[in-house]
């Protein structure tokens, strides 16, 4: 009876584990945007960005800041375009290491 307590417990731990584990950018992927805001990001504050799901019934661009908010915004926008491409560009820049 021992035994199997003691296996439950280490079951439990080992399962704890897992789903604290589980990355939080897992997040973006299951939620949609209830509305797009109209206020522009300053580009230094963006660090990241994706799309919506296509079953969304709001099509957009989430931009991830640096303190870790979500914006959505309209991917229709002027200024959302250069800061997808200026995001991409600077992810993209990697440094190459000297022999």
């Amino acid at each position: 009876m021992r035994n199997l307590t003691a296996l439950l417990f280490l079951l439990s731990l080992c399962s704890l584990h897992l789903v604290s584990s589980f990355p939080t950018s897992f997040n973006h992927m299951t939620s949609c945007c209830s509305n797009t805001s109209t206020v522009k990001i300053p580009l230094k504050n963006i660090v990241t960005y994706w799309w919506t799901r296509n079953n969304c019934p709001i099509k957009a661009i989430v931009f991830e800041t640096l303190n870790n908010k979500q914006r959505c915004v309209d991917p229709t926008a002027v200024w959302v375009n250069h800061h997808m491409k200026a995001v991409d560009l600077r992810n993209s820049t990697t440094v190459t290491a000297k022999p």
